[in-house]
C-alpha cells in the first residue's frame, strides 16, 4: 500500500485509534473499582465533614461508627446519632446547575432543623481560580450554623459573602443550598420522627 495515498492515511488513523482505544478502555475497565471506592470515600468524608466529625484515624471506621444512611422517599440522606440515641443532624445531598456544570455535594442540618452544620462540595466544574473558589475553606466555612427560617431564603450580605468576580457560581451555590433546604424542610416531619 502507498504511504501517500488517502487511503493508508485513514488505515493507519483508524488501527492506531482502535488500538489507543482498547488500550484506554482495558486500563478503564481494570482500575474501575478503585476508582469507584476513591469516590465513595470522596463521598464519606464529605458527609462526615458537613456533619462536624473528624475521624480520628480510619475514615470509613468513622463514618461506619457515627453515619446511619437514611431513606426519604426516593432521597438517601445521613444521620448522625447522639449519645441518647436521637439524631443531631443530617446530611442532605446538594445538587444542581453551575455555570459550567454540574454542582454536587452535601449539607449539614441539626436535627431540629433550625440551622445548616455544614456545607461540601463533591463535585464542581466552575471556573479555576473565580467560580472554583467556591471549594475553598473559607467560602465554605460561612455556611456553618446559618439560621433556617422557614419560608426564607439564605442571602448573600448577612453574614454570608458572595465571590468577588464569580457572581454567577456564587449565585448558583445559593440557589442549589436555597433549592435543597425547601426540599430538605419537605421531609421535616419524617425525619423528626
Amino acid at each position: 500500500m502507498n504511504r501517500d495515498s488517502y487511503i493508508y492515511t485513514i488505515v493507519f488513523t483508524f488501527v492506531l485509534t482502535a488500538v489507543f482505544g482498547t488500550v484506554l478502555a482495558v486500563t478503564q475497565a481494570y482500575f474501575l473499582p478503585a476508582i469507584q471506592e476513591n469516590e465513595a470515600r470522596v463521598e464519606q468524608a464529605a458527609i462526615l465533614k458537613v456533619l462536624g466529625i473528624v475521624p480520628e484515624s480510619d475514615l470509613i471506621q468513622a463514618f461506619e461508627e457515627h453515619v446511619v444512611p437514611v431513606t426519604v422517599g426516593a432521597q438517601n440522606a445521613y444521620a448522625v446519632h447522639g449519645v441518647d440515641g436521637n439524631p443531631d443532624g443530617y446530611a442532605w445531598p446538594l445538587k444542581g446547575q453551575g455555570l459550567w456544570g454540574t454542582i454536587r455535594g452535601y449539607i449539614g442540618v441539626s436535627a431540629d432543623f433550625d440551622r445548616l452544620l455544614g456545607l461540601e462540595f463533591v463535585e464542581q466544574n466552575e471556573t479555576p481560580g473565580l467560580g472554583g473558589r467556591i471549594g475553598e475553606a473559607w467560602f465554605k466555612e460561612q455556611f456553618q450554623n446559618v439560621p433556617i427560617v422557614p419560608g426564607e431564603e439564605i442571602v448573600y450580605g448577612s453574614g454570608v459573602d458572595a465571590i468577588t468576580g464569580a457572581t454567577s457560581s456564587s449565585n448558583a451555590v445559593l440557589n442549589i443550598l436555597n433549592q435543597t433546604i425547601a426540599e430538605l424542610m419537605t421531609y421535616e416531619e419524617v425525619l423528626a420522627r
